[in-house]
């Protein structure tokens, strides 16, 4: 027996329904309105709050405002605020020298400096090829004065004359030296370098016996190059095993590490990063070699980020052995994003998670074999030749490598 709805009960029904609907989405639309003008609220009163201050500090302030360098703080308290260690605010000039820095191509005088007691420049590093090598400065120079001008003598000292060392490419910069010999006699000289463009060499290596053995100190956009370069040549030249060094490599670019490792293993899943939107991306590389020789990694606690995961992957794909110490367990992923004007935010924007590891942000790669360097009062008790053979987590990879099958 078919039962008939009546049109008046019909038009009853859609009209509670659209009722329903209406309060339904009337009570969505108000909690999300309401959470907008809670947003606009708290942020009015931020600005309201800094620029009240911003006036006070303008009136009664007793000394001039660096307007750059307080603008520059405003930025970097607010990154401070996110409670991320890897976040970071770049000023335009940080900015253009981190990605200077990342091409793999540096600018400059060709050598590395810190502040001396006295005040002064101390040359910490010489840059291989540069105009400094050139010009015959050595490690342990001091830089008394920059064209003519006492260090000291500039208004703001020690900071205000290294600013005159980073300068654009082809400037002519002089510099004035004092060199103490072992004997402790000092001599003075002046040199003029010139500001080059020179590659950052990222990559070395040499035989030992027949072990190629292969130091990268970084991952950028020369290193896969370079890399190619030295494995190519060292296997060439008999290497019939593997010991790549990476302590003290603090990571680098993921685009470079992927490179990289296709110059050693097939294709391969690297690492997936998990963003906050609960989206996924595999890091992976593809078949263009493989390298099929007995590997060692060597690692310390200074090894993160983009080199863990050299060691994971060279682990997991080539049953590569890591000797060393407990690395950083640098486990997340940051971008960066360019401002207006120039400068730039790095955040952190997702976890990584490993194959077989999983996720080791905090925790770090255990090597298969732990070996710690000798301490400096160890090293201190060691003769000359004993201290050159002092590596002790080199001469454990020698020995593991050789025993892989």
């Amino acid at each position: 027996m078919n039962k008939k709805i009546s049109l008046g009960i019909t038009i009853g029904l859609m009209a509670l329904v659209a009722a329903i609907t209406f309060i339904i989405t009337y009570n969505y639309s108000l909690n999300v309105f309401n959470s907008k003008v809670k947003s606009v609220s708290e942020k009015e009163s931020i600005y309201t709050k800094l620029s009240e201050m911003d006036k006070y500090v303008r009136a009664n302030y007793i000394n001039n405002i660096d307007e750059e360098l307080l603008n520059n703080s405003i930025m970097n308290g607010y990154m401070a605020g996110l409670n991320d260690r890897f976040a970071k605010y770049y000023s335009a000039e940080e900015y253009a020298q981190q990605t200077q820095r990342e091409s793999g191509v540096d600018v400059g005088l060709g050598f590395s400096y810190e502040k001396e007691e006295s005040g002064y420049i101390k040359i910490t590093e010489i840059t291989p090829n540069s105009s400094s090598e050139t010009a015959g400065l050595l490690v342990g120079d001091v830089v008394t004065a920059i064209n003519n001008t006492d260090v000291i003598a500039y208004e703001g000292g020690y900071d205000e004359a290294v600013t005159l060392l980073n300068c654009d490419e082809g400037t002519k910069v002089k510099l004035h030296i004092k060199r103490t010999n072992l004997e402790g006699v000092s001599e003075f000289f002046a040199v003029e370098v010139v500001s080059e463009r020179t590659e950052i060499i990222s990559v070395t290596g040499r035989l030992i016996d027949d072990i190629a053995y292969i130091k990268i100190t970084t991952f950028n956009e020369k290193t896969p190059e370079q890399f190619d370069t030295v494995l190519n040549s060292l296997i060439g030249n008999g290497a019939q095993m593997l010991i790549f060094d990476i302590r003290d490599n603090m990571g680098g670019l993921t685009e470079s590490l992927q490179k990289t490792l296709d110059l050693l293993l097939g294709d391969c899943n690297v690492v997936t990063a998990h963003y906050r939107d609960s989206s996924e991306v595999i890091i992976h590389t593809t078949e263009a070699k493989q390298v099929k020789m007995p590997m060692a990694v060597i690692v310390n606690g200074n090894t993160a980020s983009c080199a863990e995961l050299f060691a994971f992957s060279l682990r997991d794909e080539a049953n590569a052995q890591i000797v060393g110490t407990k690395t950083y367990g640098k486990g997340v992923m940051q971008k960066t994003h360019k401002l207006s004007g120039g400068a730039a935010v790095k955040i952190t924007v997702a976890t990584l998670q490993t194959k077989n590891s999983g996720n080791y942000n905090g925790i770090g790669i255990t090597p298969n074999f732990e070996v710690a360097l000798p301490t400096e009062i160890e090293l201190a008790l060691l003769t000359e030749e004993q201290q050159l053979e002092s590596d002790t987590q080199l001469i454990k990879a020698i020995e593991v490598v050789s025993t892989i099958q």
